[in-house]
């Protein structure tokens, strides 16, 4: 198995020559960097002969944690820069916190001990625009399904195959409400595979039981509504039923929840169990109408 470690780069680094190229199919162990520093993304990683209108299924098998991390609690007012969590205006001061890893727990600050829940936050499709929040091409997702096992589905409508990666977390909350989770470097063993000429369609983590719709807009209606959509028209295919059976039948199903809101484009997950869909490859090919949203 081939081992990536290059230095990090910004977000600025769509002008960048491809750090390296993997085959489809090949399995790689990626380094990636902490976020608590900058910069902290890997790549750009490139998987050869993409063509534009293939999905990107990204395999993860794989994150072997560093054995110290952050998180804490930024206190930032400034309306264009959310990363500091809910309660940033609120807040008196910041509090930064030291995480050691020991077997399967986190020991935060030497006094509370959590479970490991170690989750990849960013796999992106590189592009000029909407580098630093999350939209259809992936991204800053930090959605905690994306764990070992998982598999993330991004529609490459340039078709050029390349991506940055990172923000791994040890343990992060639905919604990331802080701004951080327990920010960690690791080695993400990975594997692409590329599903030819798909139809659109925004960011999918199918786990062993469950298919995520994800979906990142500038107002959370927009964003919740557009992936309760996409489940609905998945449904509805699945189930050779009409939509809007399907959308009666997806709220006795379905769970709507959020990934996290801390970006200027919040995410929100709509899971379906995997018993009522199609195979994720049949899913690729039904179309889903990208709904308006509000621009910011």
């Amino acid at each position: 198995m081939r081992l990536i470690d290059v230095p990090p780069v910004d977000l600025t680094c769509s002008d960048q020559p491809d750090a390296a190229v993997i085959a489809p199919g090949e399995e790689v162990l990626i380094r990636t960097w902490s976020a608590a520093e900058y910069p902290f993304l890997t790549g750009p990683l490139r998987v050869d002969g993409v063509r534009p209108g293939d999905t990107l299924a990204f395999h993860l098998e794989e994150l072997r944690l560093d054995s110290a991390g952050r998180f804490g609690f930024a206190t930032t007012t400034k309306r264009w820069e959310p990363w500091g969590g809910v309660l940033r205006e609120s807040a008196a001061a910041e509090y930064v916190g030291h995480a050691e890893i020991v077997g399967d727990r986190a020991v935060l600050d030497g006094r509370h001990s959590i479970e490991l829940r170690p989750m990849l936050g960013w796999i992106g499709l590189v592009r000029e625009t909407l580098i630093a929040d999350p939209w259809d091409h992936g991204g800053n997702l930090d959605t905690r399904e994306l764990r070992p096992g998982a598999v993330l589905y991004l529609h490459d409508d340039l078709g050029s195959g390349r991506f940055v990666i990172g923000d791994v977390h040890a343990a992060m909350g639905d919604g990331e409400v802080s701004g951080q989770g327990i920010e960690i470097s690791a080695h993400c063993r990975l594997r692409v595979e590329v599903h030819r000429s798909t139809q659109p369609h925004r960011p999918l983590v199918e786990t062993p039981d469950t298919l995520v719709h994800l979906c990142s807009r500038f107002t959370e209606r927009d964003a919740y509504t557009q992936a309760v959509s996409d489940a609905a028209h998945h449904l509805a295919a699945s189930q050779g039923v009409g939509f809007e059976e399907a959308n009666a039948l997806l709220s006795l199903i379905g769970d709507l929840r959020v990934s996290s809101v801390v970006s200027h484009s919040p995410t929100f997950k709509m899971l379906v169990a995997r018993e009522h869909l199609a195979p994720v490859s049949d899913l690729l090919q039904v179309a889903k109408p990208a709904l308006p949203y509000t621009s910011p």
